[in-house]
């Protein structure tokens, strides 16, 4: 039987435990005491995370008390996490190697002054309780479910939007990047205010105030983060109930992700997903269901981010309210841009459509957008029968798209009102083909 390296790394628990055990030998008067810290420690911590920090703290505060030297304990835990870097650990030589460095702490420890005597004859850890406890610490690992193995040295934050990473353990250090809410990171070490983490690109430490960790994160994700289901097979039908004889509403490929419905409730064989109009059902064996988990961003990723919003909120708020406008305006409007720009680029063809439409809000045009296409002495498609021509042959759908763009209220123009070839030498916002102005 093979060990894994959470298993190797909950053996440094027991490691430390032994140890602090080995101390209780030298006087029955710090037994009790030494029990109830060490079942304190074990209970205020969830995972392995932490819990070696915390015994090494209780057994110096024990030996100091009781005017014994620390042993090396330290020396043991690196000694046995430093297996959990192999491949795999046998348990019978895994026992037998702890057990050994266990007992080697345990002699070299010095005792200061004469030895503390007791009524009793001074007891020492016999190698079959060093074994016992092993066995019973793997025991208990082992029986984790697998997802409890797969979240225990994870973490998320609690937090309504964000937090951030700093560079050491100090909220004075440089920020490291961020860390959002509904993203997870991997726990490597734990103190007592702060969290080391590794999340995507970033890396740094954590405040623990505002972290939850293992199967409690687990809940916080399931609670936060969208699931979806990635098909595994081409031809997927959607029904329209969990059952094989309703109504196929739409049909999925392979690779394709299906948002979850996580507010309905489904047996194990079902499960229902959103489409553009309603929940759907698929076969829970053609589908692999997941969290959608995040992961955090560096500072140079963070800076990315920021400007791409800072961007979509000043094209957001450049918008011009939309229009009002018949099917037979949006196809004269589209006409008009095949006229004008259609042999061009799509954002050209936006641009002659935001130039029309901005005239129609200006108050020193037509107001409709057929007056302001057949003003006269304006557009000469409109005027020499192009536009009529090609509404009559049939709109390209592109143009019909770029039409719908600009009665929309996009406006790549920054409010032109006039365009001229780009040939003519006019000065202006070049767009395509043409110079707008």
């Amino acid at each position: 039987m093979k060990l894994n390296k959470k298993v190797v790394e909950s053996m440094t628990v027991t490691s430390a435990m032994l140890v602090m055990t080995t101390i209780t030998a030298f006087g029955s008067s710090t037994e009790e005491s030494i029990s109830n810290k060490i079942e304190r420690t074990a209970l205020n911590k969830n995972g392995s995370a932490g819990i070696i920090h915390e015994l090494y703290n209780e057994e110096t505060g024990i030996l100091s008390e009781n005017n014994i030297l620390a042993a090396d304990i330290e020396k043991v835990q690196k000694d046995i996490v430093g297996k959990s870097n192999e491949d795999s650990l046998d348990i019978t030589s895994g026992v037998a190697e702890i057990g050994e460095l266990a007992a080697e702490a345990a002699t070299n420890m010095e005792i200061s002054g004469a030895a503390v005597e007791t009524a009793d004859t001074q007891e020492t850890v016999t190698e079959d309780a060093v074994e016992t406890v092993i066995e019973e610490t793997v025991t208990e690992v082992a029986q984790l479910s697998p997802e409890e193995q797969e979240w225990e040295k994870r973490v998320m934050a609690n937090v309504e939007e964000d937090m951030n990473i700093r560079t050491a353990p100090d909220e004075n250090s440089e920020v490291a990047g961020k860390f959002y809410r509904g993203d997870v990171a991997e726990v490597v070490a734990v103190d007592e205010e702060w969290t080391q983490i590794v999340s995507g690109n970033a890396a740094g430490y954590l405040k623990n105030d505002y972290l939850v960790y293992g199967m409690e994160a687990n809940e916080l994700a399931n609670e936060v983060c969208s699931v979806y289901a990635t098909v595994n097979t081409d031809g997927l039908r959607l029904r329209s109930e969990p059952n094989e004889e309703a109504d196929i509403v739409t049909t999925a490929n392979t690779g394709d992700k299906l948002k979850v419905d996580k507010e309905v409730e489904t047996d194990e064989n079902w499960v229902a997903v959103h489409t553009s109009d309603a929940t759907a059902y698929v076969s829970a064996e053609y589908v692999g269901v997941e969290l959608n988990l995040g992961t955090a961003l560096n500072s140079e990723e963070v800076a990315a981010k920021e400007a791409r919003e800072a961007e979509e909120k000043a094209a957001e708020e450049g918008k011009k309210p939309a229009a009002a406008a018949s099917t037979d305006e949006v196809t004269l409007l589209g006409a008009l841009i095949q006229c004008e720009a259609g042999s061009g680029s799509y954002e050209g063809m936006v641009a002659v459509g935001a130039v029309v439409m901005n005239r129609v809000r200006s108050g020193g045009y037509p107001g409709s957008i057929s007056g302001v296409i057949y003003q006269g002495g304006q557009f000469p498609p409109a005027l020499n029968g192009s536009v009529a021509n090609v509404m009559a042959s049939g709109v390209r759908g592109a143009c019909l798209q770029a039409a719908q763009e600009a009665i929309g209220g996009r406006d790549n123009t920054n409010g032109a009102l006039s365009f001229r070839s780009a040939a003519s030498g006019a000065s202006g916002t070049v767009i395509g083909a043409n110079v707008f102005f």
